[in-house]
């Protein structure tokens, strides 16, 4: 099965390469970056498009991004650290650790029951982002503020009865971390998490030396080009969403939690891991649980963790196979990015491979697949091909999952197809023709039926 991943991640890693150039275009994206994980190693790290749009600056592995409720993982390992080394416990009570959060309490919703376990999996009941307007101000709370902000409306619903998501909460958890090692979180997460696992470019929230950061766009508006954003400092919630970083960096972060992790990239132990990893809550998504500052849920029967994140002109997310050790990066800076749902794709395209090899096989093989891989287009589609070693895959740029749906050619011998759609309203069993350039031996066109594409 080892020697399976390693084959379907370089051939995914080829899909991506056709599919991403076209799909940001499609999308109008400002710029991607992607990361995929195996075993502990970086094994394909690319940009597309560009981290600042007028400049014309490229995306790579190093561009920096923000990634907003990413961060709330970071805040989970500080915490379980703490916990491990005996500085607190997950079932504390916030008011034992903080004791300002009395004034949350009321007659019939007290807060004196409320945990750090209970925050850390959002079945505390407090509000989502306090009272204060920082997603439209960009002025984030500092601590006194942050303390001034608790009163009886802190408590929404009672705990333990509800998943209710809440940035506010780890707000919390980054004040206990500073209570509970003496130290700011900043300066705790930098010596406990960032340094120790070598981690060169990533902050905890954002500083005037912070280096390499695209710039953030604002989402499509009809009639207007997409807007650039400024970078703020998040203050006391940084340790919800203040973090910055990229694919080099999160790749290691993502190792780290890794059940297989070994070595230097230790960060806390394999226990702490399961506990964070098992799921606490059903989020109210299809098939989506929450358990530690991280999403569980499950891609073609795998178990996935992670967590998306969404900033003024960020949209993120990072994801592993806890089983299989393949990890997951995808950084946009376009508000309205489908980030997610193409990290999700990226796992697909994996497990797909792996799980329908032989609906993507013949008994034929293909000699020089190259020649016919590329964009072609009619006037009413775009499709991409790619090639197996006896098949050509057809999908359309525009997608999240190229395999989900794919239309597929089946290699009957030189140069001869018969099609596989997607559809059964479109050509089945017909043949597909290709028409080469004499001079490069390149396919220009694809007769498909009765229709011709021409390759862009």
């Amino acid at each position: 099965m080892k020697n399976d991943f390693n084959k379907s991640i370089k051939n995914a890693a080829e899909i991506i390469d056709l599919w991403l150039p076209l799909k940001i275009q499609y999308d109008r994206l400002s710029g991607l970056a992607v990361g995929i994980v195996h075993r502990g190693k970086l094994v394909y790290k690319k940009g597309f498009g560009f981290a600042d749009t007028e400049k014309k600056t490229k995306i790579d592995e190093f561009t920096n991004y923000r990634i907003a409720s990413i961060s709330k993982i970071f805040t989970t390992v500080a915490i379980l650290q703490l916990a491990e080394h005996g500085k607190l416990n997950l079932d504390d009570k916030i008011e034992k650790r903080l004791s300002w959060f009395r004034a949350a309490r009321k007659k019939n919703n007290s807060s004196e029951n409320i945990t750090i376990r209970q925050i850390l999996s959002h079945t505390a009941g407090v509000f989502r982002d306090g009272k204060t307007p920082h997603w439209i101000t960009d002025k984030f709370p500092t601590e006194e503020e942050l303390k001034k902000s608790i009163s009886e409306n802190t408590i929404v619903f009672e705990n333990l009865t509800k998943f209710k998501y809440s940035n506010f909460g780890f707000a919390l958890l980054g004040q206990i971390v500073k209570e509970a090692s003496g130290i700011s979180y900043e300066q705790y997460v930098k010596e406990n998490i960032i340094r120790k696992i070598g981690m060169k470019n990533t902050f905890p929230d954002y500083e005037e030396n912070v280096g390499n950061l695209a710039i953030g766009y604002s989402r499509i508006i009809p009639g207007k080009e997409r807007e650039a954003f400024k970078n703020v400092k998040t203050n006391s919630y940084a340790s919800a969403t203040g973090f910055i970083s990229n694919v080099d960096d999160l790749a290691k972060f993502i190792s780290a939690l890794s059940l297989e992790s070994k070595g230097k990239n230790i960060l806390f132990g394999r226990e702490s891991k399961k506990e964070m990893m098992r799921p606490y809550w059903e989020t109210g998504e299809k098939d989506s649980y929450y358990g530690l500052g991280l999403d569980v849920y499950k891609i073609k029967n795998r178990k996935i963790i992670g967590h998306d994140g969404g900033f003024a002109g960020f949209i993120t997310r990072i994801s592993l196979d806890v089983e299989n050790d393949i990890g997951v990066i995808t950084l946009s800076n376009s508000n309205g990015s489908p980030a997610a749902e193409i990290n999700s794709g990226i796992f697909e395209i994996i497990y797909s491979l792996i799980d329908e090899k032989e609906k993507f096989s013949s008994d034929k093989k293909i000699a020089d697949k190259r020649k016919f891989e590329g964009l072609y287009r009619s006037r009413w589609t775009d499709e991409i091909i790619f090639g197996t070693e006896s098949s050509l895959l057809v999908f359309n740029p525009e997608t999240n999952s190229p395999l989900d749906g794919v239309s597929i050619l089946k290699h009957k011998g030189k140069d001869k197809f018969t099609i596989f759609p997607e559809s059964s309203y479109d050509s089945p069993g017909e043949p597909a023709k290709f028409v080469f350039d004499k001079k490069t031996g390149k396919a220009i066109k694809l007769i498909w039926g009765s229709s011709m594409l021409e390759k862009i």
